[in-house]
């Protein structure tokens, strides 16, 4: 039996003055006007590129060889000067470029790669960023101390793969173990719980929302779902609607608190949040992408991090433009058509294309007849697509599914159909609709 507490009840992290005052802080500047906004990014970047140069080894020096300095900062466009840095750089020499700051800790992460990535976070960091995210969430109606069903990569050894951590008001499920079994004991555990929201990775919800469909099973009424850390695809979106009739919000960031980007409350497309930090496209030169509809690299230069600064730090994560100022909501942020995800979630054709994942996005029902599907690539100009079918899958299923996918990828491309018996997950408990094992380099695309 999970005992309920008060939707009064809030957690430490979120009442404290740091992230309350960002709180404010934030709903007042998404009243400024785009000059305010750019003088106000100015100064963080010269803020931010100041305290670099004077205090981190590693960017005194990285500036000095190619002879700038934070003078040198005069517009906004003056950042272009400054060279890029990226997760190698920083993970060969983090020492270099970290500088003491009181109540700082070290952050691991592996991130997509798998490769371990450490570096120092101070808690004043933390709270804005558990801030803005809030912040972004309140469009669609969470408040803090509402009841969430979280989906998440945490290893739970209890039978049931579920744990309520009642200092968050959270009921914690397991996305390493999405079995039929298992999300029907989520699902009637969702009735004693009641949540307001459901939280986690796409690609796990999306599961659970196949298998309330499929099984014609009931789900509690909720508000909304909260995606995060990986990228939303369209048949994901229209199944969690169908579902659950509830919003879907989706927003874009990652450890490094360097970029992040929500769902309008209006229509759904990414804004950045400037008071964040200065988010960047750039092409595969180098050179700033300012035509709307055109993808570019996403570059962050965080506001928020002292203690291992990020200036103009190289994600390999991909965005198309929009453009700026979001005419249905009225807030002078840069937008985002799109997320269209990292290197890695591109399938490379026979003649050299690059095709992103979101170009290949399906309707859901061409997938009604499998369980589970993903994209392999370890050779130009072929791909699996491994399945695992549903007992309804037939060949007529499958051709229909094959022609609509080759419509998608074009005649340069090899499509292989494998049947197999399971889908890994990632280390972190994530399905990836794509394992793209050949190196991809962005001037590639």
């Amino acid at each position: 039996m999970i005992k309920q507490i008060s939707k009064k009840f809030v957690h430490a992290d979120l009442r404290n003055k740091i992230y309350c005052d960002w709180i404010t802080f934030l709903k007042k500047s998404e009243k400024w006007s785009r000059d305010r906004i750019d003088e106000y990014e100015l100064n963080s970047i010269k803020t931010i590129v100041a305290h670099a140069y004077n205090n981190v080894p590693g960017y005194r020096r990285l500036y000095q060889d190619v002879g700038l300095c934070p003078g040198d900062l005069k517009t906004k466009e003056d950042l272009r000067k400054f060279p890029f840095v990226d997760k190698e750089t920083l993970r060969d020499s983090i020492e270099s470029f970290t500088t003491k700051i009181r109540g700082m800790e070290f952050i691991t992460t592996g991130g997509s790669t798998g490769i371990p990535f450490g570096f120092y976070r101070e808690k004043a960091a933390f709270a804005k960023e558990l801030a803005s995210k809030a912040y972004q969430y309140y469009r669609i109606g969470w408040r803090e101390g509402c009841r969430q069903m979280v989906f998440r990569g945490i290893s739970i050894k209890r039978s049931s793969r579920m744990q309520f951590y009642p200092r968050f008001n959270e009921l914690r499920c397991s996305s390493y173990y999405l079995t039929n079994e298992n999300m029907e004991i989520y699902r009637k555990k969702a009735f004693e719980y009641r949540p307001d929201f459901l939280k986690g990775y796409p690609s796990s919800l999306y599961l659970f929302a196949r298998y309330l469909k499929d099984s014609g099973k009931t789900f509690p009424r909720i508000k909304g779902l909260l995606c995060a850390s990986e990228n939303l695809y369209d048949f994901q979106k229209e199944i969690f609607k169908e579902v659950f009739n509830a919003r879907v919000f989706s927003h874009y960031g990652h450890y490094e608190l360097a970029v992040l980007a929500g769902f309008c409350e209006m229509k759904d497309t990414y804004h950045v949040l400037p008071q964040y930090g200065c988010a960047e496209l750039v092409d595969k030169n180098g050179k700033p992408v300012v035509t709307p509809g055109e993808m570019g690299e996403i570059i962050g230069t965080s506001f928020l991090m002292h203690a291992t600064p990020f200036i103009r730090y190289r994600t390999q994560d991909f965005a198309v433009l929009k453009g700026w100022g979001c005419p249905s909501c009225g807030r002078p942020y840069q937008i985002w058509e799109r997320i269209e995800g990292r290197l890695q979630e591109f399938i490379i054709t026979t003649a050299g294309r690059y095709i992103s994942m979101t170009a290949i996005n399906m309707h859901d029902d061409i997938f009604n007849h499998i369980k589970q599907f993903q994209f392999y690539q370890e050779e130009r100009g072929r791909v699996e697509f491994r399945y695992i079918p549903k007992d309804s899958f037939n060949e007529k299923e499958k051709e229909k599914i094959r022609m609509k996918l080759l419509i998608k990828l074009g005649e340069d491309m090899r499509l292989i159909f494998k049947k197999v018996n399971d889908i890994p997950l990632s280390n972190r408990g994530k399905y990836r609709f794509l394992v793209q094992k050949l190196p991809i380099e962005f001037g590639d695309i």
